[in-house]
């Protein structure tokens, strides 16, 4: 099954550690290409501290750079792992999805890095941005890629 050909209910809370993942919607893509996702927000306590997207589908763009997995934490809550602790903790729904997802960052991207090789346990591959995306266009030429196989989180 490729991610997202088919969406479980959540059924349960998606939590790790003191983060929560609240599922806010699923947003169809507003461009040719572009993927659907479901929304989430990163909750610590009564905080939202940022966001999580679960992209669905499978395209070059999702396996050469954006990956299945995109979030952002606030500037005044990062350095907390937090971005890892709303990836754990949505292991259980997106192995319900799909075995393997991709992931992906830019290599100067130190924090993210560390975060999907704290996940993912390895240190990814280098890979190439196609030509014909939209990303090379704004000038990125590598992502780093990892595979993420959430039933080992």
């Amino acid at each position: 099954m490729s991610p997202g050909s088919s969406i479980p209910s959540l059924g349960h809370c998606l939590t790790d550690a003191g983060v929560t993942l609240r599922f806010v919607r699923l947003i169809a893509p507003t461009a040719l290409g572009l993927a659907p996702y479901c929304h989430f927000r990163i909750r610590v306590a009564s905080l939202d501290v940022g966001h999580l997207n679960l992209r669905l589908g499978d395209s070059e763009h999702l396996r050469s750079v954006v990956g299945h997995i995109g979030y952002g934490i606030r500037r005044r809550f990062r350095g907390h792992h937090l971005a890892l602790s709303a990836c754990r903790a949505l292991a259980p729904f997106a192995r319900r999805l799909a075995p393997e997802w991709i992931l992906t960052c830019d290599p100067a991207n130190h924090a993210s890095r560390r975060t999907l090789e704290r996940l993912v346990g390895n240190t990814g591959e280098e890979v190439p941005v196609p030509r014909n995306d939209s990303h090379y266009q704004r000038g990125s030429r590598t992502k780093l890629r990892f595979h993420w196989f959430p039933g080992f989180a």
